[in-house]
């Protein structure tokens, strides 16, 4: 317990640091604006490259574990999806939102450090392989619904075609997807991973964790508890502690993957929702103050969840 304690504290405690800079206004929208740019279009990628051109994907990628992750996460959304439509009334649009907020996790920004620095680098094949599926399946699949609701409506939806082009390009031109693109044809090809390009890599993937973590807590100063709160709590428990809860058995008793690589999964179910939500939210004007107060709580919540989680499958994984 208490080397897990050791693991998990220090994370949130660099969160911490970043929350009370925000609030002190020690750090302006420029500069976290900056790191931002950095974490997610340099660091992150660096590190994914690494770990796709050092590995094997002959043998790194399992495909069973991608679809029994996302089968819970659609089965989730979905339900999600029906639940705001016919119990609370909302439009398609806002029910898409609802149930992006249910299921799409703050994977890059707080569920990377927690597992590199849980598990090191036996954790990051299947932390790459399920963060690689997020955007293109849950935001894509959002952002669709909405469009959709806002065409029908005549509001200026885009419109089937120009939404698939749209997506496309920003899928294809995610530098976390481009990361793991290029490092998995690197291993493929011939090159020599010289010490340079190991150098260089290496610098930037160790930016990763202090970097994502300080941005996280910056940004957390810009949420506050709003709207139909209710509402919004009912949505963190479904992404904090059911889906997860779902994922660890079908990860578990279902399908055969490593035991680490099922905790991995579990624990990247049990993040707390994705500040994108409340981006995409704000985007096209609906569930804005309810997706702050998701984002909010759920960070909160995720606190202790995540901390027991952590605990649980550091002591119990075979070493």
């Amino acid at each position: 317990m208490f080397v897990s304690l050791e693991i998990v504290i220090p994370v949130f405690l660099v969160i911490l640091s970043g929350y009370v800079a925000g609030k002190r206004h020690w750090v302006s929208s420029s500069a976290l604006k900056g790191l931002s740019f950095f974490v997610y279009y340099l660091a992150i990628p660096a590190l994914l490259f690494r770990t796709m051109a050092q590995g094997n994907l002959s043998s790194d990628i399992d495909f069973s574990l991608i679809i029994a992750f996302y089968s819970v996460s659609l089965t989730i959304f979905i339900c999600s999806a029906f639940l705001g439509r016919f119990l609370y009334g909302h439009g398609l649009k806002e029910a898409a939102v609802m149930a992006m907020g249910a299921t799409y996790g703050n994977l890059l920004l707080l569920g990377f450090p927690l597992v590199y620095s849980a598990f090191g680098d036996e954790g990051m094949v299947p932390l790459t392989m399920l963060i690689a599926f997020q955007a293109p399946i849950l935001m894509a699949l959002t952002s669709m619904l909405t469009e959709y609701d806002l065409s029908r409506e005549g509001n200026g939806g885009q419109g089937v075609k120009a939404i698939m082009l749209s997506l496309a390009k920003a899928i294809w031109s995610n530098p976390i997807i481009l990361g793991l693109i290029a490092g998995g044809i690197f291993q493929l090809s011939s090159f020599e991973f010289i010490a340079i390009l190991d150098r260089f890599t290496s610098i930037l993937s160790g930016a990763v964790v202090p970097c994502a973590l300080f941005s996280l807590g910056v940004s957390l100063t810009e949420f506050k508890l709003a709207g139909d709160l209710k509402q919004s709590f009912l949505i963190v428990i479904v992404k904090t502690i059911i889906y997860p809860s779902i994922v660890a058995f079908l990860v578990f008793n279902v399908i055969e993957v490593p035991p680490l690589w099922a905790a991995v999964a579990v624990i990247l179910a049990a993040q707390p929702t994705g500040m994108n939500v409340f981006i995409l939210a704000q985007q096209y004007g609906v569930f804005t103050a309810r997706a702050a107060s998701v984002v909010l709580s759920s960070t909160i919540l995720s606190v202790v969840t995540v901390t027991l989680l952590i605990a649980y499958y550091v002591n119990v994984l075979p070493k």
